[in-house]
């Protein structure tokens, strides 16, 4: 099963810049230190990630789906290459209640 909508996924610019890649962030700077390790991927060339993001969105099969009280969480995991290398991805999507485009909630390398 496809990401419903998701061709018209959202990937914050926020959620990367001050979460995911983020190094000082309390909780995001993990995922950080992974994605800058094992694949390059930092906050100087974090549109690299937003457009593999947007790619998987569209095209990649959910491999997880689970309803919340804010509405369907769907989890996709994706190849990624970076200037280090290539690695899994999972990345996290909810369609609220409401809305019919997904957002990323959360990503991280496998």
């Amino acid at each position: 099963m496809k990401l419903p909508h998701g061709d018209h996924a959202i990937v914050e610019d926020a959620k990367l810049r001050e979460y995911v890649l983020n190094p000082r962030h309390p909780v995001g700077k993990h995922h950080a230190t992974l994605f800058d390790r094992l694949l390059g991927i930092e906050l100087g060339n974090a549109e690299i990630l937003k457009k593999a993001l947007l790619w998987a969105a569209a095209n990649e099969d959910v491999t997880r789906e689970v309803a919340t009280p804010y509405g369907l969480k769907f989890e996709i995991r994706f190849p990624l290459s970076g200037p280090r290398g290539e690695k899994r991805v999972v990345s996290v999507w909810i369609s609220e209640e409401g809305s019919v485009r997904p957002r990323l909630v959360t990503c991280y390398v496998e």
